[in-house]
């Protein structure tokens, strides 16, 4: 079976290259494709993951935006037609969903933001088998299009299927002349984003200055936002791709305006702090309520957190890490459903309409045929 995975966005390499391993491992061909964007195919080639690179990212305005999707999905049209693939996989990628449904083939999607309510309006419709983590209210998925009988929630988060045969490094700390355990890790606000609408200055800016004394390894996310903390003499920001996880791993913290990485430091055991200015997603709050994060965007509360975490850090990674070994990986969920799809020609959704986790889901789809039906006589 040819299965093509399509990897927008430079977290989405580690999410996917466990599925990519074990599929060409039980004899699958494996197609992969990519855009232009965030150092992703220095993180491909670093993974030796082979690829095609159709389209680009198109930055922050809307007609950007418009103009270098449809471009892409026109020339992935081209592409998947020629290669004719038996299954299509994506994580939050707005064009080979339409691509795919256009072509009928098949396809399986995990979406875990549902603030990009844009976005996911051009991926839902589209999906066929929804993966997505079960801290989601399943009514804002259903809103933006997703299809009730088509949903697969899991009990964790995506980022646990970045740890595929993970190893930590030791020389990656080494090389940017930091001892492990002796530096924290930062990541900035992601500004690009469609779902973004915080203000431009970083909260990270005010939480620098109140931590002189530690070596902070920052990753921003523009050119802008790098020359905003060049003025900062704790800040290291790192010129090529670099392996993050063995960074996180060994890091004494993680304190991060953005999401991804935040989540790949609570499943690697480091305490973590969040700084996203807007609107939280239903996984972090989650991970809030759990005591497995904490969030805030007053830089001084910031700064005593971190401090307090510092001086717990042994016990707290602790109780991080046996939370985290009871989750559900995502990496197992799409491995069997491809599985299944191979043996059976179908999906293991649950239906939500009979799901104990869906509560009054049944309710909510009749209600809303019923609408339907009036509407139309």
């Amino acid at each position: 079976m040819k299965v093509w995975i399509d990897i927008t966005n430079a977290p989405h390499v580690h999410f996917f290259k466990g599925v990519i391993r074990e599929l060409e491992k039980t004899g699958h061909e494996v197609l992969v494709t990519t855009r232009k964007f965030d150092g992703l195919t220095g993180i491909l080639n670093m993974e030796g993951i082979d690829y095609y690179v159709v389209g680009r990212h198109g930055g922050a305005t809307l007609e950007g935006k418009l103009i270098a999707s449809s471009e892409r999905m026109y020339k992935l049209s081209k592409l998947i037609i020629e290669e004719k693939p038996d299954l299509a996989i994506y994580k939050h990628s707005a064009e080979a969903p339409r691509v795919a449904f256009g072509l009928q083939i098949p396809t399986i999607g995990f979406v875990d933001n549902e603030t990009a309510t844009a976005q996911n309006k051009l991926i839902l419709p589209y999906t066929q088998l929804l993966i997505y983590p079960k801290a989601i209210d399943a009514y804002e998925l259903l809103r933006q299009g997703a299809d009730a009988n088509g949903m697969r929630p899991i009990n964790g988060f995506s980022e646990l299927a970045h740890l595929y045969g993970f190893r930590p490094d030791r020389r990656v700390p080494k090389e940017l002349g930091l001892r492990r355990g002796g530096y924290i890790v930062m990541r900035t606000e992601p500004v690009k984003a469609n779902y973004f609408n915080g203000p431009e200055r970083s909260v990270l800016e005010d939480v620098i200055p109140l931590l002189p004394d530690v070596p902070i390894v920052l990753f921003p996310r523009t050119p802008e936002q790098r020359e905003r903390f060049e003025r900062f003499e704790n800040v290291i920001m790192p010129e090529k791709p670099i392996d993050s996880l063995s960074l996180l791993y060994y890091a004494k913290l993680m304190i991060g305006a953005g999401g991804t990485m935040n989540r790949e430091s609570i499943a690697l055991g480091t305490p973590t702090i969040s700084t996203y200015p807007g609107r939280l997603l239903a996984v972090t709050k989650w991970l809030v309520e759990m005591g497995l994060k904490y969030h805030s965007t007053d830089p001084m509360k910031v700064a005593k957190a971190a401090e307090q975490m510092m001086e717990l850090n042994g016990s707290y990674r602790a109780y991080i890490r046996n939370v985290v070994s009871g989750f559900e990986n995502p990496l197992d969920v799409i491995l069997r459903e491809i599985e299944s799809y191979e043996e059976s020609g179908t999906f293991q959704a649950i239906s939500l309409e009979t799901s104990a986790d869906a509560g009054d889901l049944g309710s909510y789809i009749s209600l809303n045929e019923g609408r339907d039906k009036e509407k139309q006589n």
